[in-house]
């Protein structure tokens, strides 16, 4: 049985784990895909620019200076574990996770448990349209574009919020043939991403839907669409589908633990305490007075997630911080 279990692998989570080690806590990380979570799996190329001491660091970068931390500290983790039941058991709880490429479930005992799955409640929005959940990740991705997968291709970026631009961004960088398509008259992502788009003269369709998908022995050769006010749609040509139009929040499981819930997030205290006595919370999840959506405060959050998880395992008489180096 280890002390804490933390379901996630993000900046929090990591985090969290680190802190738990600093503490001479035996801890886990389960994480359901890449440890590292957006920042490797969503973020991948992007720069970051809100982490203090850089005035821009790659997010795939950030993520390896953050695993490599927890390894150094002997955090031990495990990805590719989806985490579908959670169950109080006699000496704390009992987790069991599926793993995503063989289906075995793994289970997991601990006296604490962390949850800081942050993006990993969000499963991204599809357009809906038939042959969509056909198309194999390297003719249809819902994530940041792929710049080794986008050189020389038709690429359609569908979206015009920060994630839609930076996806143009980064696949006519690569030497990608890039159109966008925005359902709104506008683009609506920070001005600079913005601005980066115009000079990078990347034409755009707005007031435009996908409605359907050309699809000729598995795979995709155009999309089609619809602009308001025209009479016909249009033919664009594609190859490569980057659809960035939001994500929706899938919190099913996190009620079947108990948890309460405030609107689309985990409500928690000054202490990262969640409804359910002995579990936590931390990072883009949690929602709480005067939340700010950063890396550097969900990292933080997992520090005080930890600190009081090592309060409920060990009950120390006092927690100092001398007790953090010992």
């Amino acid at each position: 049985m280890h002390e804490v279990l933390i379901i996630g692998g993000g900046p929090a989570g990591l985090t969290a784990g680190m802190y738990c080690r600093m503490r001479k806590m035996s801890v886990i990380i389960v994480e359901a895909g890449r440890v590292g979570g957006q920042l490797v799996s969503l973020y991948g190329d992007k720069p970051v620019h809100d982490w203090p001491g850089y005035h821009h660091i790659i997010a795939g970068d950030l993520a390896g200076h953050l695993i490599e931390h927890a390894r150094e500290l002997e955090v031990e983790t495990v990805a590719n574990q989806k985490v579908t039941a959670l169950a109080r058991k006699d000496e704390g709880f009992e987790v069991t996770a599926r793993d995503g490429v063989s289906g075995a479930d793994h289970r997991y005992q601990a006296q604490a448990v962390i949850v800081a799955i942050g993006g990993g409640a969000f499963e991204p929005r599809k357009l809906k349209l038939p042959g969509e959940d056909a198309l194999g990740e390297d003719m249809l991705t819902y994530r940041l574009a792929d710049k080794a997968k986008s050189a020389g291709r038709d690429v359609v970026v569908v979206g015009g919020g920060d994630s839609g631009l930076e996806s143009a961004q980064a696949a006519h960088e690569a030497g990608g043939r890039v159109t966008m398509v925005q359902v709104l008259e506008r683009f609506t992502g920070m001005e600079s991403n913005i601005d980066q788009v115009h000079e990078m003269k990347i034409p755009a369709r707005f007031n435009t839907r996908v409605k359907a998908l050309e699809i000729e022995g598995g795979q995709l050769r155009a999309v089609v669409v619809q602009t308001k006010g025209e009479p016909a749609p249009a033919r664009l040509p594609c190859d490569y589908l980057v659809v960035n139009i939001g994500a929706a929040v899938n919190l099913d499981a996190v009620k079947q633990w108990g948890i309460e819930i405030e609107g689309n997030q985990i409500k928690v205290d000054g202490h990262m305490r969640t409804s359910v006595d002995g579990i936590f919370a931390c990072g883009d999840i949690v929602t709480y007075d005067g939340k700010y959506k950063l890396l550097l405060t969900g990292s933080s959050e997992g520090c005080v997630a930890a600190n009081f998880a090592y309060a409920y395992v060990r009950k120390p008489q006092r927690v100092t911080m001398g007790d953090l180096y010992t």
